[in-house]
């Protein structure tokens, strides 16, 4: 730049940012669901004063995008949310922003800023890992014959929304877990392309469990490259 030539400034394209950011989704938050959940993220972005990005038309919309989403009842400690800026600051100053407008249940771990040209998160979906943890304990024995009954089952005929599918190809692993303090649970890892996207509660039904008889928490979103 020759001497007293005035700066290159940024163009409107290099300004826009792309966050993600990582989050839990606590107990006070378990029965609100999908749809909920994206009007809540809408009005804490608004509330927090970053230059959010919005959609155009007769009724803009913060431009959103979450990973997966997380059925009805069940926790998370692994929940991801893309969203986008019209100009750039610092990852740690759009975390402070975020936290300090969080309500309660809602856990903001990390932030960063990812490339643009990324694809969505939901079409980068490919499983979803969640712990069961039980009310009541449980037999071991009985519940490993469980696992290893449903394990070895060519198809689980079910029906979702009035449409016939097959539950055990979306079943990726399944095992019993063992926590310090002696208590026995469950691990699942479940499908979750967008197209074929499996649930714990539907696992817990087949192995005969009452969803009022365990917590589920997502602890895992595995995203393809």
């Amino acid at each position: 730049m020759g001497a007293g030539s005035a700066p290159k400034m940024m163009t409107e394209q290099e300004q826009i940012t792309r966050i993600r950011l990582k989050y839990a989704k606590g107990p006070s938050l378990r029965f609100t669901g999908h749809l909920d959940m994206q009007h809540l993220w809408e009005r804490l972005l608004r509330r927090s004063g970053l230059p959010i990005r919005y959609s155009q038309g007769f009724n803009p919309r913060a431009r959103l995008n979450l990973a997966s989403a997380l059925p009805l009842g069940v926790i998370s400690e692994a929940e991801m949310l893309d969203f986008w800026m019209d100009e750039p600051l610092p990852a740690e100053d759009v975390l402070k922003r975020l936290v300090e407008c969080a309500p309660p249940g809602l856990d903001i771990q990390h932030v960063e800023i990812v490339s643009l040209q990324e694809k969505a998160l939901q079409e980068r979906m490919s499983a979803s890992e969640y712990q069961i943890t039980f009310y009541d304990s449980q037999q071991q024995d009985e519940l490993e014959e469980k696992v290893a009954v449903l394990m070895t089952a060519e198809h689980l005929t079910r029906v979702r929304r009035g449409k016939t599918y097959d539950l055990r190809p979306l079943i990726l692993d399944l095992k019993v877990t063992y926590a310090d303090d002696g208590e026995i649970g469950l691990w699942i890892r479940l499908n979750a392309e967008p197209s074929a996207t499996g649930r714990p509660d539907e696992v817990m039904e087949e192995l005969g469990f009452a969803n009022t008889s365990y917590l589920a928490c997502r602890t895992g979103l595995i995203l393809n490259s």
